[in-house]
């Protein structure tokens, strides 16, 4: 073989392995951003898991509407007003999170939206009067997040409830 031939050769397996290269790569970015997204969601899941984040919930279940200021607020609420702060400021992070790409709103808005829209009527009214005091920045990401859900409701075909749209699903064979 001569030298011509066996360049011919190293500049073609060389090719190949660039290009070899290129597709293992891709096929590692695929699976990293899965992984990143499986345990976003399972870090997401957490949150009901936390005895004093469902306290909030269940606090903002019984929360009237008209609670325009920080003084009703905390009276409504009692000792439990950190617990629904608490929940107010998660929505709020969810939502700067969406926002920038960090996490998926799919998967957000699969886990929260009920929660998230349900919670933003709730608070609409406190939201408003800490706005009025404080400027346009508080808690403007919950409610960007609340207006996304409900906007993306009006526009899409909302999923049925789970446990009735996926009534029939069994797990994949092993």
């Amino acid at each position: 073989m001569n030298l011509d031939t066996a360049a011919s050769y190293a500049e073609i397996l060389g090719l190949i392995t660039i290009l070899g290269a290129a597709v293992y790569s891709w096929f590692q970015i695929r699976e990293m951003k899965a992984s990143r997204d499986s345990a976003a969601a399972l870090s997401l899941s957490e949150h009901l898991q936390r005895p004093r984040f469902i306290a909030g919930i269940v606090e903002l279940s019984e929360q009237p509407e008209d609670l325009d200021s920080m003084e009703k607020f905390k009276a409504h609420h009692g000792e439990n007003w950190p617990d629904v702060l608490c929940v107010m400021t998660t929505w709020e992070s969810l939502g700067a999170l969406v926002h920038r790409g960090d996490l998926d709103f799919y998967l957000v808005y699969d886990l929260y939206s009920g929660l998230v829209t349900f919670c933003h009527e709730k608070c609409e009214a406190f939201i408003t009067s800490e706005r009025e005091k404080y400027g346009e920045t508080r808690l403007e990401w919950f409610s960007w997040l609340s207006d996304r859900f409900t906007q993306f409701n009006a526009t899409q075909v909302v999923p049925e409830p789970a446990h009735i749209e996926h009534a029939q699903w069994v797990p994949p064979k092993v």
